[in-house]
């Protein structure tokens, strides 16, 4: 009887094993996988004790309107910041107001006054960029106490004269600047602030950074102005640019030391080690770059001086010609971005951008690490297209 038993057991036995595996291979196959987000396995999130629970609630959503784009900006119900760019501080300190800059002309137009209405009318803020991007005219500016004075005043006319009521500092130094250099400029941001606190309860002050800064070696004390600012707009894009030998993705959020020297989360990670998150604007693009390229690989060399700003309008406009242009539309896994490669006259070109998919990346990574929003390059560029302010009502509770 035992041997019998043993017998109908050892026939059964591998028929169940046949049986159970041929309905874990059919769920397997019919079953529908949920779709992870790839932030979630991220290491930059290993050294946060937050990161399981991300924060979507009050955050900023702060777009700069380049005097170009004016007329192609709308303001959306997400908007929580609307900054002018830009009025140019002048080595002497003086902010440039001849009647031929473009910057000081727009800045008086009605179509500006019609956007800032808007968000007044709403309760949001207006802002002012006030920009250097010369070595020679930054160094003679920090180095003179009277050129700084100047600019103070220059400002209190520019804040009783429009409604604005932040101010952000876009000084860009190109190169590596002297310790001398960083220190004034670290002083100046301290005396501003000081300034701005003692005379104007309500204006507050931000400053950007290449998203390099705490790791290379630039104008910005990260830590120390840190302490002083309201926001440090991380400008997280440009990680290839018009000029670059190679394409790439403009604003990869992974994939650096691999595919390319850096990527975003590295450097956010950095940032986070002197600065507190909420005070942390990721800047975001609206915008790639496309070249003309030796094929059509997703790392193809580029031809010089092919370079191209492409908006995410001029995006659009290719992918309705997507038949004609024998267009594709791929996906660059390490960065988690979109590019397109299409042929025109027989020549080939890239285009990488970002697109709702990749900013819902990039929103995710805002919202687990609790940053204080984002900073949209530029408004205006996006056109009539919903898109990508679609992603940003879905995955953030802008603040009031």
């Amino acid at each position: 009887m035992r041997y019998h038993c043993n017998m109908k057991w050892r026939i059964l036995i591998p028929s169940l094993s046949v049986l159970f595996a041929t309905i874990a291979i059919t769920i397997w196959w019919f079953w529908e996988v949920p779709l992870v987000s790839p932030l979630s396995a991220a290491p930059v999130f290993h050294f946060l004790s937050n990161s399981s629970n991300p924060n979507t609630a009050g955050k900023v959503v702060y777009g700069f309107v380049p005097y170009w784009n004016i007329n192609k900006t709308l303001i959306r119900d997400e908007l929580t910041h609307l900054s002018y760019f830009s009025l140019t501080i002048g080595a002497d300190g003086r902010l440039d107001k001849d009647v031929a800059d473009p910057g000081f002309q727009r800045l008086q137009s009605d179509a500006f006054l019609e956007l800032a209405n808007q968000m007044t009318d709403s309760n949001r803020h207006v802002e002012l960029v006030v920009s250097q991007f010369y070595a020679d005219d930054i160094e003679a500016f920090l180095a003179s106490p009277t050129a700084q004075s100047t600019f103070i005043e220059s400002l209190d006319a520019v804040l009783l004269a429009y409604p604005f009521n932040g101010l952000n500092l876009d000084i860009e130094y190109p190169g590596s600047p002297s310790l001398r250099v960083r220190q004034q400029l670290t002083q100046f941001v301290k005396d501003l602030n000081q300034h701005l606190d003692t005379k104007y309860s309500h204006v507050q002050l931000s400053i950007d950074m290449y998203a390099s800064a705490p790791t290379t070696s630039q104008i910005w004390d990260v830590a120390a102005i840190g302490q002083e600012v309201d926001y440090i707009v991380v400008m997280a894009y440009d990680f290839h640019r018009r000029s670059s030998p190679q394409v790439g993705p403009v604003a990869p959020l992974f994939g650096g030391n691999q595919d390319w020297d850096m990527d975003i989360s590295q450097q956010i990670q950095a940032f986070l080690k002197v600065v507190p998150s909420q005070k942390i604007l990721l800047g975001v693009p609206f915008y790639g770059y496309e070249w003309q390229t030796d094929s059509s690989e997703a790392q193809a060399n580029t031809y010089p001086d092919t370079g191209s700003t492409a908006s995410f309008m001029r995006v659009q406009e290719l992918l309705t010609r997507k038949d004609e242009l024998k267009l594709e539309e791929k996906w660059n896994e390490a960065a988690l971005s979109p590019y397109l490669v299409y042929t025109e006259d027989n020549e080939n070109y890239v285009v990488y951008y970002d697109n709702s998919r990749s900013l819902s990346y990039k929103l995710d990574f805002v919202n687990q690490l609790d940053l204080g929003g984002i900073a949209i390059w530029a408004l205006g560029y996006e056109g009539n297209f919903n898109e990508l302010w679609d992603v940003i009502s879905e995955k953030l509770d802008a603040a009031s």
